[in-house]
This record gives structure tokens, C-alpha cells and sequence, in this order.
């Protein structure tokens, strides 16, 4: 059986010199642009805007050598120096009257003792919250537009991360074990809304655009009461803060066409990021159109010196028709139309020097229209129409008050209320192995209607003290309810504790325990499969225990034992074989699990260096027996490396884990008919027992950046999995039946993603 969008996928295929080639003298530029110039380069600097602002400047020329030679050289004047942190070279307030120190010290930075505000760097306009709290990861611009990722999608590349498993067609993962939804993505302090194209079908791209964001903070467990409602994991965005009066980018490649342009002036910013998908363009037109484009735009300007306000927009539109049999005799399609538009407005004030508060306000207006069909008159005959609204007004409020560098306190407020209608009309009727799947119906047909409205509302707290010179400890307390679940009582409690204690100048060992809780979303009633009721919030309890250690030679040695045990969990369905299916409600191997509850075991071991062992075991308790859950993996391995020099860059990253569990298929004969023939029956096998093989795929980039007469230009050349390892995904039965009339089963694998190479230009000016 041919996969289309994969068929689809595969089928697309220094220095800072002046023009006169003379190095540029360093006496009179702002510091922050020679930093920025060698990260451009390669480079992990990163600073404080507060520390490195835009009028510091290099006052002396300094002598040749390294870039972190030079960078503190220019910085000793200003009273400041460079310091190793896992990886990353920190600017950082130097001792005062201390003699400078050779460059090899770098690698051993000094205990210090921050502010207990969580410290906050800029590495080349990005951000990176340092927070106390275990099973934690920053991933700056650079870093995503340069790994082998498809697409350039910051979401795709948290899958990178320890303790994440994916299949690598979507865009989607799962975190320590859980499911997919239990993930939520903020930008610029908001919640998003289903941010992915062609949801429904895996969930392909994300509608964020890489290069209009600083970077990402992704939380794989363990984070902090301000953030709830999800049990698994985060991802946290803010868009690009330009520090160009203009900024502008263009690119093309074999995915989409993207436009960019960024600027500051004065007290103001602004950016308009827009995308066209062009995998329509490129295609056959046989297998589909998958057309789809996205657009963010931000404003924001100083109200006052102490108040900020910026306006948000992101619009997502997809048209999507894919075709998963071209023969007329067997065609199977679904078209699939979707907008997703999200309005908000944030407002960032700083009352007093030790008390700051932000608000957003936002707005959701999405649609969602999808109609398909089947037409195989010796497996399925099957028709589709699936139409869903869904408008949300939210309010959130958070407040930060720093009475001392040794105490800080968080507390907010979140309410939503949010509309919205679901109608659902589906029917299938089974002919050859479909009709005869155990307790299987010859038909089905299923019209239903909803329209749930309601609210949703959570209150926070939590209070963080340095203990000691090496030691913090933070503690928190929210409280969630919903009000569209029609159930008497449902509110939530989520107790958590962090702590981080510093043994050693170059060891963190830090402690996270807590619940976390996550409510049914009122977009995501299970219509489709018959039930037109919300489950309770479900419930994860996390321990973490998570060990750092900064080597000689800038090597950050990361060691962590998580366990995640699930209560309340919720019913839901998947297709045994074939979870690739265009209509999978309607599939005969649609199976419901009813789980008591769910538990993830996972102990990570992980250098900044791209390298990272993951063992793991996720089961669901399910009749007595845990079960293992289809994305369960128990041994993972992700590495990779980087090189660049002035021009050019290349980076490689390979991902291996053991083979997802897959449950089997037998013909069990059950009685004879009235001709004396037996009657056979398709049941399948123990549930996850066995395993499909080992899944293994390395993918590579390489750009080459070349100087124009107006700004650079960027061009690339990447390849996933490019061994065109054929990593198998799902089981593709079939009933046949010799001449003697004696039925028997048979199979054929499909794959997830083949080779699939991609080219592209980005012009910058």
C-alpha cells in the first residue's frame, strides 16, 4: 500500500571582513556586534542584554588570538569577563581587582551566586531561562536552522532531545512516555491552538516559522506551577527581537517559500513572518494537493518607560486533498480544509524594581471541514464528513515579586471560555478480511452532534529561596477546573517541589516532584469514535533526579533518572496495524483501550555534544497486565555533530531506537456454515507483544553562505534519512484463499519517511 504524503516528500526532491577583503578594526563597535559576529560564525557566546547593552563599545583594538581571547579582551575594560557554563561561554561581571586569567581557565568557571530571578542570557538575540528545574533544554535559532530537520521546524527539532520518541513523519512527539497531545507550545506568552498543517494527517509541519523565533526552552518534565494543564512536557517560544533598524530574509526551498522582515527603532519593534507551502507545486498531482500557508506578525512599543505593549497574530490555512489509492476501482481520498486564527495582545509592566507583572489577552476563532471516501469493494467501502468550530476568549496574569536576591515569588491567574460545535457523520461497510475481524459489525454508520461551552480556570503560587550558597529550593501550589465537562466536581490540585544544590563548582544536582494534571481540551472530544462525553482530568505524578557535571575540556556530562506514573487515564483509540490510515475511525482494526492507569520509567544520560542514551519503559495498565504503549522504545540513542568554518557548515544527526511494539494477527476458526465450509475469524494476538525492528535514520546538512553586494546569501542542501533505511511503521494484511478454497493470512510492511533530499536558498539583508 503506498503512503502518499511520504511518496510526496520523497518525489520533492570568520571573521567579520570588509569588501575590500581587509579585517574590519574592532575600536568603536558596539560589543555586543563583534560577539554577535562570532556566533553568526559558529560560536556558543551568549550574554545579558543588561550586562551587554547597545551602547558598550570596544575601546581598544585588541591583540590577535581566539575568539574568546578577543571577546575578553574587549570586555575587561567594562569590568566583565567570559565564563564556560555547559557548553556555552557566558559573559559575566568580573571579580573585581582580579589579574586576567589564560584562556584555558575558561573551562572552569567560579561558583557564583546569581540573583535568585532565574537568570536570563542572550546568546545572539535569543534567550535562555536557567531555571532550577530538572529535565530542561534551550535550543537557540541557529541551532534549529542548521540541524538536518525537514523543514527547518523548531517543534520537529525537540526531537532531538533525551527522552523524546517520534517517528519522524510528523511533527509531533511524545515526551517521557506520554501522548502527543499532552504537550503544550506558548508564543510570546500564549498558548497556542493546534499550531501544525495538515493535522489530519500526522501533523506534517508545524505553522511556525524557525526564523521568526529567538529559540526554544523545552521542558521534558518537571517544570514549574506557572505552566499547567499538561502532563508532559513544554514548548516555550518568543518571537525574534531584531537589534536592526531593518532586517529581511527570503527563502525558497523545496518545502515552502517564506518572506521575513524585522526591525527596531526607538522604543518600538516590529515583525511579519509569512510561508507558502510548495509541496502542491512539485507533486504529482495523482497523489494529492496539499496546499497550505501561515503568517505571524508582532507590534510592540513601550507605553511607558515601566509598561510594554505588543500585539500578536497567527493565521494557519490549509486546503489539503491527499490520495492514498490512485486506481479508480480502489480510490481512497479525503480533502481537508482548516483555519486557525489566533489574536493577542500582551502586556508587560514593572510596577516597582522588585515587583513586574504581564497579562495576555487573547482570542481563537478555528475551523476545521474534512470529507473522504473509500471505494474497495473487497476490503472497504467508507465515507467521511467531519466538521468542527471552535472560538475561545482567554485572560492570563502573571506576577513576579523579588523582594531579595535570596527570595522570589510567582503567583497568577488564568480563565477561558470557549464555544464550540462538532457534527460528525461516518459509515463503513467491511467485505474480505475487514467483515471478518473479531466482534467485528458487516457495518457501521455513526451521526452525532455536539456543542460543549464553557470555562476553564487555574490559580497559582510558588516561593523560591536560596538556602545557602549552593543550594535553592522552590515549591508551588495550583488549582484547575473546568466547567464544559458537565462532571459535579473535577477541580485539580498540583503540588510540585524543585531543589537545586550545588556540591561541587562544576556539579548541579537538582530534585524535581510534583502532580501534574491535564484536562480534556473542549477541541478534542472524541467525536469521531462515537463519544460525545469529556473524561476527568487526567493525572501524572513525576520524580526526577538530575545530575550535571562541566568537565576539564567544556564537556557537560548529563545524568537523569525520571519516573512518570499516570492515574485517571483516559480512553482512547488507535489502529493496531495501520496507524497511517486516512480515515482511521473507520478502519477494522480501530481499537478502544480503556487503561487504569499508565507508567513511564526512563533513566537519560546526555553531552552537549549531540549524544544521548535513553532507556526506557512506558506501559498502560490495562486488565491487570501492563501493557506496553505503541511508542514504547526501551533502548533510544540520538547523536550528532556539527562543523563550520567561515562559509561553510555541516551537521549530521542520527537517531536509533529499538523497534515500537506491534501486536499480530490470526485466523482462528470458529464453527462451519450451513455448506459444512469452516468459519474463520481474524483475532489479533496478545496486545504490543511483539516488536517491529529496530529504527535507525541519519540525516545531514550542509549550507554554504556567501556575501553579496546587499546582505548574504544562504544556500542548502539537506537529506533525511539518507541511508533510505526503510524503518517499518505499519502491517498491511490480506485475506487470500489458495484453490483448494482454504483461506490463510497474509502481509506486506509499509515505512515511515524513505531518503528524502531538499534544496533551498535564504537571502538576509
Amino acid at each position: 500500500m503506498s503512503r502518499v504524503l511520504l511518496t510526496m516528500m520523497l518525489l520533492v526532491t570568520s571573521a567579520v571582513l570588509a569588501d575590500n577583503g581587509q579585517a574590519v578594526p574592532y575600536v568603536g563597535r558596539t560589543v555586543s556586534n563583534v560577539i554577535d559576529g562570532f556566533r553568526d560564525q559558529g560560536h556558543p557566546f551568549a550574554y545579558s542584554t543588561n550586562l551587554v547593552n547597545d551602547e558598550l563599545r570596544v575601546l581598544a583594538e585588541p591583540a590577535p588570538g581566539t575568539p574568546v581571547e578577543i571577546v575578553r579582551q574587549i570586555l575587561r575594560p567594562h569590568g566583565l569577563d567570559v565564563q564556560a557554563d555547559a557548553g556555552v561561554y557566558l559573559v559575566v561581571k568580573g571579580e573585581s581587582g582580579a589579574t586576567p586569567v589564560p584562556d584555558a581557565a575558561v573551562a572552569k568557571p567560579k561558583l557564583s551566586q546569581p540573583d535568585i530571578e532565574t537568570v536570563v542570557v542572550a546568546a545572539s538575540r535569543y534567550e535562555i531561562s536557567r531555571d532550577i528545574s530538572t529535565s530542561q533544554f534551550a535550543l537557540d535559532r541557529r541551532t534549529i536552522q542548521s540541524m538536518p530537520d525537514i523543514g527547518e521546524d523548531p517543534i520537529r527539532a525537540t526531537q532531538r532531545l533525551p527522552g523524546t520518541a517520534a517517528s519522524g513523519a510528523s511533527a509531533v512527539a511524545h515526551f517521557r512516555g506520554g501522548e502527543d497531545s499532552e504537550i503544550g507550545i506558548m508564543l510570546n506568552g500564549q498558548w497556542l491552538f493546534d499550531p501544525f498543517h495538515i493535522r489530519d494527517y500526522q501533523n506534517i509541519f508545524s505553522a511556525i516559522d524557525a526564523r521568526a523565533i529567538e529559540g526554544v526552552e523545552v521542558y521534558t518534565g518537571g517544570f514549574p506551577v506557572r505552566y499547567g494543564d499538561r502532563m508532559s512536557g513544554l514548548v516555550l517560544m518568543d518571537s525574534l527581537d531584531s537589534e536592526k533598524l531593518r532586517h529581511t530574509e527570503i527563502g525558497l526551498s523545496v518545502f515552502n517559500t517564506s518572506l521575513l522582515s524585522a526591525g527596531t527603532d526607538k522604543d518600538r519593534n516590529w515583525l511579519f513572518s509569512a510561508r507558502r507551502g510548495n509541496l502542491d507545486l512539485v507533486i504529482d498531482p495523482k497523489f494529492g494537493q496539499p496546499s497550505y500557508f501561515d503568517v505571524f506578525a508582532e507590534y510592540g512599543f513601550e507605553i511607558t518607560p515601566n509598561t510594554r505593549l505588543s500585539v500578536n497574530a497567527l493565521y494557519a490555512d490549509d486546503q489539503i486533498k491527499l490520495v492514498l489509492e490512485t486506481d479508480p476501482a480502489e480510490r481512497e481520498q479525503v480533502l481537508s480544509d482548516t483555519s486557525n486564527a489566533q489574536f493577542w495582545l500582551r502586556l508587560d509592566s514593572n510596577w516597582s524594581p522588585t515587583l513586574g507583572s504581564s497579562t495576555v489577552l487573547s482570542m481563537v476563532k478555528y475551523s476545521n471541514r474534512r470529507e473522504g471516501y473509500a471505494n474497495d469493494p473487497e476490503k472497504l467501502i467508507a465515507a467521511v464528513t467531519d466538521n468542527r468550530d471552535v472560538s475561545q476568549f482567554a485572560l492570563r496574569q502573571d506576577w513576579v515579586w523579588s523582594p531579595s536576591d535570596r527570595h522570589r515569588t510567582q503567583w497568577g491567574v488564568h480563565v477561558a471560555h470557549g464555544e464550540a460545535d462538532y457534527s460528525y457523520a461516518g459509515s463503513a461497510a467491511y467485505f474480505g478480511l475487514q467483515e471478518i475481524y473479531e466482534n467485528q459489525a458487516a457495518e457501521l454508520s455513526r451521526s452525532i452532534a455536539a456543542s460543549p461551552n464553557g470555562g476553564s480556570y487555574a490559580l497559582y503560587v510558588s516561593d523560591r529561596w536560596r538556602l545557602s550558597r549552593r543550594a535553592v529550593l522552590e515549591w508551588g501550589l495550583r488549582w484547575d477546573d473546568q466547567t464544559y465537562t458537565d462532571l459535579s466536581s473535577d477541580s485539580q490540585l498540583s503540588p510540585r517541589l524543585n531543589m537545586m544544590f550545588r556540591p561541587g563548582d562544576k556539579t548541579e544536582l537538582r530534585f524535581s516532584v510534583g502532580r501534574y494534571h491535564q484536562s480534556q481540551a473542549m477541541h478534542s472530544l472524541q467525536i469521531e469514535d462515537g463519544i460525545t462525553n469529556f473524561w476527568p482530568a487526567q493525572r501524572a505524578d513525576h520524580l526526577i533526579v538530575g545530575l550535571k557535571h562541566l568537565t576539564g575540556n567544556d564537556t557537560a556530562i548529563r545524568l537523569e533518572a525520571f519516573q512518570k506514573e499516570i492515574r485517571d487515564v483516559r480512553p482512547r483509540f488507535e489502529n493496531l496495524y495501520d496507524p497511517l490510515s486516512l480515515m482511521p475511525e473507520l478502519a477494522a482494526d480501530r481499537v478502544r483501550l480503556d487503561p487504569s492507569k499508565a507508567e513511564a520509567r526512563r533513566t537519560v544520560a546526555a553531552w552537549n555534544w549531540w549524544a544521548a542514551y535513553t532507556w526506557s519503559k512506558v506501559t498502560d495498565r490495562i486488565d491487570g497486565r501492563d501493557v506496553p504503549r505503541s511508542w514504547d522504545q526501551r533502548h533510544a540513542v540520538q547523536g550528532g555533530f556539527a562543523w563550520n568554518n567561515e562559509g561553510w557548515n555541516f551537521s549530521a544527526a542520527a537517531s536509533v531506537h529499538s523497534g515500537w511494539p506491534r501486536t499480530d494477527l490470526a485466523l482462528v476458526e470458529q464453527g462451519l456454515d450451513a455448506d459444512g465450509e469452516p468459519i474463520n475469524v481474524a483475532v489479533p494476538g496478545p496486545r504490543n507483544e511483539l516488536h517491529h525492528p529496530t529504527f535507525a535514520s541519519v540525516d545531514v546538512r550542509l549550507s554554504r553562505k556567501f556575501k553579496v553586494r546587499r546582505g548574504s546569501l544562504l544556500a542548502f542542501v539537506e537529506i533525511s534519512n539518507v541511508f533510505n533505511r526503510r524503518n517499518v511503521c505499519c502491517i498491511d494484511w490480506d485475506l487470500e484463499e489458495n484453490a483448494l478454497g482454504n483461506e490463510s493470512l497474509e502481509y506486506s510492511y509499509d515505512y515511515w519517511l524513505p531518503l528524502l533530499p531538499a534544496i533551498g536558498v535564504l537571502w538576509e539583508f
